[in-house]
This record gives C-alpha cells, structure tokens and sequence, in this order.
C-alpha cells in the first residue's frame, strides 16, 4: 500500500474513531453532524447572506439530506454543529442532537493526502444574535 493510500485509511478510521465524539467548551459544544440537524441548517442556507459568505448554492432540503450523508462519510471531512451551551435544555447528553442550541458549524477539510496533520477548518455561526459574543 502506497502512502497516499495510508492516509487515506487512516483517515477513514480516524473519521469512525470521531464520530458520536463531542468536545465541550467554555461557551460551546461541538458534535457530531447529524441527521436531525439538516432541517435548521438548511433553513440556515436559505438567507442570501449566509449563501454569499460561504460560497453556498442555495438547496432543496432532499439535496440538504445528500449533503450530509456525503459529509458524515467521507473520511476528508468532519464537520461539526456549534451548541450554544446556554441554549440547551436541560443538561448536555451525548448523542442527543440539542437542535434547539444550535448556532453553526465547524467544518475540517483534510486537504493533503501526504501530511494528516494539516487541515484547513472553517466556522460558520449562522445565528446573527450570536454574532460578536466571542464564540470565535
């Protein structure tokens, strides 16, 4: 097996190894991308704002469906939604999607086959009430 095509199993078991996985901070919580989270995120990728400022096209919520089933498993992206830990209800439960807490998201590419530790992240906070309280 050639490097490129190591990393590439590496990733792809790195990409299991994560899922289901959380990370909590001061102010947020980030989790996995999940199914439940489409229909807010779609509605998200409905404001002409959002769809300039990432480079969006605007999609059917069919097509926002493909999207995350392509994102949750290809093994060069990770994406996670962004909780405002103020917004969840009740505590904090892993594997509970918390979409009323939802705020954005956080996505990893893996762009170079040759080095597993070089990534490029983007951070989307979609709320505009949320923009400018330091989550970023």
């Amino acid at each position: 097996m050639d490097s490129d095509q190591s990393v590439v199993e590496a990733r792809k078991a790195d990409a299991k190894a994560s899922q289901g996985k959380s990370l909590i901070g001061e102010k947020v919580v980030l989790v996995p991308y999940m199914r439940e989270h489409v229909p807010r995120y779609h509605q998200w990728m409905q404001d002409p704002a959002l769809l300039l400022a990432t480079g969006s096209e605007p999609l059917t919520l069919d097509q926002e469906y493909q999207m995350h089933l392509s994102w949750t498993t290809d093994p060069n992206k990770h994406t996670f939604i962004v909780l405002d830990k103020e917004l969840i209800q009740g505590d904090f439960v892993p594997g509970n999607p918390h979409v009323e807490a939802m705020v954005g998201d956080v996505n990893i590419y893996m762009n170079d086959p040759r080095d597993p530790h070089l990534a490029e992240i983007e951070i989307m906070i979609a709320e505009s009430e949320r923009w400018f309280t330091g989550f970023v």
